[in-house]
């Protein structure tokens, strides 16, 4: 390692970070289209699959940013052994974190498929797929842990290889194992999820594999005497991280509620427009990354003033080429609709949800890149007060009164622009403040 380690260029950790993350999102995409054509209480219960699997992201996500936030801070400062040891303290505390979510989730698959609402097919179908879903978690989590730690070392290669591998696998595999293909059987949603795991398993194995051998950036042994990772630190790092996601996913499990009330097709829809719209959203996630390497980089290396420019950069390719997406979003929406699903209401609902979210794209770009640069820098703390504030302050109180008033379901729908504004105001005041650049310190 050398000084010039200190900071690497944005691309070359958003650039494979957006691919890999692009290429996920689109699998989920696909995994939607192939069970679309198992009927709508297929979709249904994917979607409502899909979500609470998002609570699983979010833990994992937490633990991310202590793991971007000590890795690049440690990479910066040619501390090798430090970084090493936060890579193994991570990935222990995601595969604990994984197991305990796979136990609670063979448990609750059934109460959670009531909390959407879900009667009849859709119950049972949602109840099968959490349980098979989450049956892979543990996979997941180890191969979330690894790859966040090898894009903190500046290292966003090996991460994109093996996820494209996954993600071919994963669609692949979803598709055979739902209709049987080649002599397999017909499994349908539970053949999907199965599908998906299965991709998770092999990607978990192929990256430990390399770690072991050598063939990551961060080695698997360094020298016993070297600097060993303080795990009071990271949880002090990874719980605001973590609290602020698990707030964020479950309002927006509670906002889900509230969109159920529309009825079945608008619960398409949503599902059809949320996946649509984290297409985009990985754009802003891959340069939050890049962000959060860079500052924990620089700040590591004693370099503030190079932190902030690194974040600058960040945000202004997020906000430019999210912008952009997002017109082209609001130009083909009717079209993307109608690909992904064949009933002409959920059409109709969904191309409202998708020109409303083009409007959304630039903003949550400041979202991400903003709240990504805190994280690098250790200050997880402000992200999530602003995520309390704007999730329980704006989105909910909005959306219940949408239902108590009787609104139009596109009303419900943009309430999403009035809450990620106000959570945009709030960091980018924080932003100019420059506190956060000290928090860690």
């Amino acid at each position: 390692m050398s000084s010039s380690n200190d900071r690497v260029s944005v691309w070359s950790i958003a650039g494979p970070s957006i691919l890999v993350f692009l290429l996920s999102t689109l699998a989920g995409v696909a995994i939607i289209k192939i069970v679309a054509g198992l009927g709508t209480s297929a979709v249904v219960a994917t979607t409502a699959g899909q979500r609470v699997h998002f609570i699983q992201l979010a833990l994992l996500m937490g633990m991310g940013a202590a793991t971007t936030a000590l890795i690049s801070r440690a990479w910066g400062g040619n501390n090798l052994s430090l970084a090493v040891d936060t890579m193994k303290l991570s990935i222990k505390f995601g595969l604990g974190i994984c197991l305990l979510v796979t136990a609670l989730a063979m448990i609750g698959a059934g109460p959670i498929a009531s909390f959407f609402q879900l009667t009849g097919e859709s119950r049972e179908l949602a109840i099968s797929y959490i349980r098979w879903m989450f049956l892979f978690a543990p996979f997941q989590g180890l191969v979330m842990m690894m790859s966040t730690a090898s894009r903190a070392a500046g290292d966003a290669k090996a991460p994109l290889y093996i996820g494209i591998v996954s993600n071919v696998i994963s669609v692949i595999g979803a598709y055979m194992l739902a209709y049987g293909v080649a002599g397999l059987p017909a499994m349908g949603v539970q053949g999907a999820a199965i599908g998906w795991g299965v991709a998770y398993l092999i990607s978990a194995i192929v990256y430990f594999s390399r770690w072991y051998l050598g063939h990551l950036k961060l080695p698997f042994k360094v020298d016993e005497g070297g600097e060993k990772a303080k795990t009071k630190q990271f949880i002090n790092i990874s719980m605001p991280a973590t609290v602020e996601q698990l707030i964020m996913q479950g309002a927006m499990l509670v906002f889900i509620g509230f969109v159920a009330q529309y009825g079945a097709e608008a619960f398409a829809a949503y599902g059809v427009g949320i996946n649509i719209m984290s297409v985009a959203a990985v754009i802003g996630l891959g340069f939050s990354i890049a962000a959060s390497a860079n500052v924990g980089m620089s700040l590591g290396a004693g370099k503030p003033e190079q932190a902030l420019e690194a974040s600058m950069e960040a945000l202004k390719l997020a906000v430019t080429i999210m912008a952009l997406v997002g017109l082209g979003f609001g130009v083909f929406a009717e079209d993307i609709s109608e690909f992904m699903v064949d009933d002409s209401r959920v059409v109709e609902i969904s191309t409202l949800f998708l020109r409303i979210l083009a409007f959304l794209l630039p903003i949550l770009g400041i979202d991400f890149v903003l709240s990504g640069a805190m994280r690098g820098a250790g200050d997880t703390r402000y992200p999530l007060i602003a995520g309390i504030m704007t999730s329980l302050g704006v989105r909910l109180p909005l959306a219940a009164l949408c239902i108590w008033l009787d609104l139009p379901v596109w009303c419900i729908f943009s309430v999403f622009l009035f809450d990620q504004l106000m959570k945009c105001l709030l960091l980018t005041r924080r932003y100019r403040q420059k506190r956060w650049l000290t928090v860690f310190s």
